[in-house]
């Protein structure tokens, strides 16, 4: 049973106050919530690996006191631009499915003089590569559904992301003939600069099979243009294959993907790094390329930060990435099974998953309908729609490049505010959710009659 922040009993739940310090909006059956669900921001809400915080709490004694080892005073290991030891953990932990991707895939192993880090964000990695391969008025390729600030980190230099439209199913993959198409087009326009991907995905994770890669992969070797992959996700899936693991066959002999594909994560989601213990990193077999993607950093390592940053990524186990998965799997699950009960409950699919149940988030598509489109016919209208009368924060499918009317949900950690993340949050964010839809949509009270406009069943 839901227990509402401030129950409205007899009042009506329109009448709930939407403005002011402390909001009030409705749910559903006349239950009454107050404050702003933030569901659009980026954090877990998960603590650190017990061990890596063990770990962390002594190299903070450690730094704090100067009883460090030998190591803090080594030059290579501790350098402020590129610190030896972070490159070999990367190396060994970040990119660990580079190596064993699984199944009979020979994977590639990732030489720490392939690898550059960068302190406290992958964000700054993909700037710098994304500058590397700018030029007036050109174009970056990348599959609908991609992170939600991405544009704007291509704008910065003068270029714009064009998307190609994902799968029509609910899976939201990468179609490799749309790919191939949108590639073609901006190739013969001469604008195509690269390629920017989302694997396994941000903010729908998807899973792909190795012959789906490879035909995606084929796609990217034909074009013969940079690729970068944003693949900070990868070890909130289950089992995703990194496409810088594959050799692709081609008409030319086959090409090893690792020498085209920059690959770029963190240690930010997984890890459940924060503050200065954050990192980004990046590997390719294309050294020339590195290089110049190196050359640009201006954002140095201290000797402290990178001490910390060692300790978290050392210390955090094979059996906690194990157990970080499963739990958001959980909470994502459970986000799916209230979306079911809406649905059932409106006699029709009101409200579309996408995905599979993997990472942090939960994307719902949207059922059109008159009534829906008198309020909100983009996603980004269906974005304040949902803010101002359900106060909940949530990301407009219109800023990842879809044109599908539909929102992404932080399920694994809303929140009321920096701190505040509570997965009981759940239940009232759905609550919510379904009392908009039975004021706006027409969707029927539970248990009520059959509602006067039906809401249209979206196709699979």
């Amino acid at each position: 049973m839901i227990e509402p922040t401030a129950a409205l009993s007899a009042v009506d739940p329109l009448a709930a106050e939407f403005s002011g310090a402390r909001p009030r909006f409705p749910g559903a059956d006349r239950r009454a919530y107050q404050g702003v669900i933030d569901a659009y921001h980026g954090e877990t809400g998960l603590p650190l690996d017990p061990r890596a915080a063990h770990a962390l709490d002594t190299a903070w004694h450690e730094v704090r006191t100067g009883t460090q080892g030998a190591d803090y005073r080594d030059r290579d290991l501790y350098d402020k631009h590129q610190p030896l030891i972070l490159r070999n953990l990367a190396a060994d932990r970040l990119f660990q499915r580079l190596r064993a991707p699984g199944g009979d895939l020979p994977g590639v192993r990732v030489d720490p003089g392939e690898v550059i880090v960068c302190p406290y964000s992958s964000t700054v990695l993909l700037e710098e590569a994304v500058a590397t391969l700018a030029r007036p008025g050109g174009v970056l390729v990348c599959p609908e559904g991609y992170y939600k600030n991405a544009e704007s980190h291509v704008a910065k230099y003068g270029m714009r992301l064009v998307s190609s439209p994902s799968t029509a199913d609910d899976r939201f993959a990468i179609d490799p003939d749309a790919l191939a198409r949108c590639l073609e087009q901006h190739a013969h326009q001469g604008n195509l600069c690269g390629v920017l991907l989302t694997l396994p995905g941000n903010p729908v994770l998807t899973e792909y099979t190795v012959e789906e890669l490879t035909a995606i992969g084929r796609v990217l070797a034909a074009a013969r243009v940079p690729v970068i992959c944003d693949m900070s996700f990868d070890l909130l899936s289950a089992a995703h294959v990194p496409i810088a693991a594959l050799t692709v066959p081609t008409p030319g002999g086959p090409v090893r993907l690792y020498d085209r594909v920059l690959t770029i994560t963190g240690n930010s989601k997984a890890f459940n790094a924060f503050g200065p213990c954050k990192l980004g990193a990046a590997c390719t077999g294309d050294s020339a390329w590195l290089a110049r993607i190196e050359a640009r950093l201006r954002v140095s390592f201290q000797r402290e930060s990178t001490h910390l940053t060692r300790a978290v990524l050392e210390h955090t186990t094979p059996e906690y990435l194990a157990a970080n998965r499963d739990r958001l799997r959980r909470r994502v699950d459970h986000a799916r099974d209230l979306v079911a009960g809406i649905n059932a409950r409106a006699g029709s699919t009101v409200l579309r998953p996408l995905g599979s149940s993997d990472g942090m988030f939960l994307t719902v598509e949207f059922a059109p309908g008159p009534q829906l489109s008198a309020r909100a016919r983009t996603s980004a209208e269906l974005e304040r729609l949902l803010l101002t009368e359900a106060g909940i924060e949530c990301v407009a499918l219109d800023r990842t490049g879809s044109s599908r009317l539909g929102v992404r949900f932080n399920v694994v950690a809303p929140r009321l505010g920096p701190g505040l993340e509570s997965p009981e949050l759940l239940d009232e964010l759905f609550d919510r959710l379904e009392g908009l839809l039975q004021r706006v949509w027409a969707v029927p009270v539970r248990g009520n009659a059959v509602p006067e406009h039906r809401i249209p069943v979206l196709a699979s």
